[in-house]
């Protein structure tokens, strides 16, 4: 991946106009910051049964 420094001239003034457009329109988020969910709704969704599971086992063998 290069670096900035390492663009050349029109690559970097085409970048900074690209920057400087996003401010204006509120898009400036910095997109690489932003960490996809590390399970996916189906597993999520599984992972929640198989805790209700566990939990009513265990409420059904202590009383």
């Amino acid at each position: 991946m290069n670096s900035p420094s390492s663009l050349p001239p029109e690559a970097s003034r085409i970048d900074e106009q690209n920057r400087h457009i996003a401010q204006e329109a509120g898009l400036d988020q910095d997109l690489e910051s932003q960490v996809p969910p590390r399970y996916g709704s189906f597993t999520a969704t599984i992972l929640g049964v198989i805790l209700i599971v566990l939990f009513v086992a265990v409420v059904w063998i202590v009383f």
